[in-house]
């Protein structure tokens, strides 16, 4: 989210954005949001199925809920990995 806040302030300041509707940025600013949004749910998802299923099962940890698993996908995309 920081790159694409960044790049999205140096386009808006560069001399390419004069000629470019200010609703085509918008609109484009909410389609990546909402495919963000998506791939962020699908992913704690994932890690949620993956760690009740095959992690809780292998070793003596507890199951994670939905909120946990949005929380580590999160954490993974703050840290870039």
């Amino acid at each position: 989210m920081y790159s694409a806040g960044t790049g999205f302030i140096t386009f808006a300041f560069s001399d390419k954005a004069q000629n470019v509707p200010i609703q085509g940025l918008v609109l484009t600013s909410l389609i990546d949001f909402v495919r963000y949004l998506i791939m962020m749910f699908i992913s704690a998802w994932f890690i949620r199925e993956f760690w009740n299923r095959l992690v809780a099962d292998l070793f003596t940890v507890r199951l994670i809920a939905y909120r946990e698993a949005i929380t580590m996908v999160v954490l993974l995309g703050l840290f870039g990995l």
